[in-house]
Parts: C-alpha cells; structure tokens; sequence
C-alpha cells in the first residue's frame, strides 16, 4: 500500500467521522430541543401549582376575614335596633349611650297625643 492509498484512506476515514459527528450533533439538538420542552412545561407546572396554593390560601383569609365583617355589621345593626328599641320603650339608656355622635333630641314626656291619654278606641 502506497503512502497515497494510506492517505486517501485516511480521508475517507475523516470523512466517516465527519459524518457521525453531525448526526450525532444533530440527535444532540433534537434532545436538547425536547429537554427545553419538557423543562418548560414542568416549570408552567409548577408555577401553576404554586400560583393555585397561594390563591386558595388568600381566598381563604379573605373568607374568613369577609365572615368576620359580616358578624361585626351584624352585631352593630342588631345593637342599633336595640338601642332604637329601648328608646321607643322610653327608657333612658338609649339617649346617654348616643354621646360621640350626634344625639337626637330627648322626647319630651309632657307632650303626649290626647287619644294615647284617652284610651278611648275610636277606630
């Protein structure tokens, strides 16, 4: 074999090597391609997943916090029809509990209706 052949077979040898690079550079490129894939859609995922827990999590402080303004206006209106209760009954409470607002005036217990005096049924 001639030092030519020796070459020519050489090259050829590169050649071959040449091309299993590429392929497997170009499998490489196709794997890292789906790597990337896969990687987003684990971190979509888990972005999802995290995003879902802290939204339940604050639905849930806002529940219980919405629960509790709610019980809060509800014992207050339920203190006002009492208060507003105990003034129509006459009873003094009402009217010293009004301070830090404006108080409304004090009935005067000398004005009274004359058919309330009366008793008298006209109807």
């Amino acid at each position: 074999m001639s030092e030519l052949d020796r070459l020519e077979a050489a090259v050829s040898e590169c050649r071959q090597m040449i091309r299993e690079a590429h392929a497997a550079t170009k499998d490489l490129r196709a794997a890292v391609r789906e790597a990337r894939q896969e990687a987003r859609a684990l971190a979509a995922d888990e972005v999802a997943a995290q995003i879902r827990g802290e939204v339940s999590r604050q639905l849930e402080e806002l529940g219980e916090r919405t629960g509790e303004a709610v019980t809060a206006a509800t014992q207050k209106v339920i203190a006002e029809f009492d208060r507003f209760g105990e003034a129509l009954l006459g009873k003094q409470a009402y009217w010293q509990k009004a301070s830090g607002r404006r108080s409304a005036m004090r009935p005067d217990p000398d004005v009274v209706p004359p058919d309330i005096l009366t008793g008298d049924d006209q109807g």
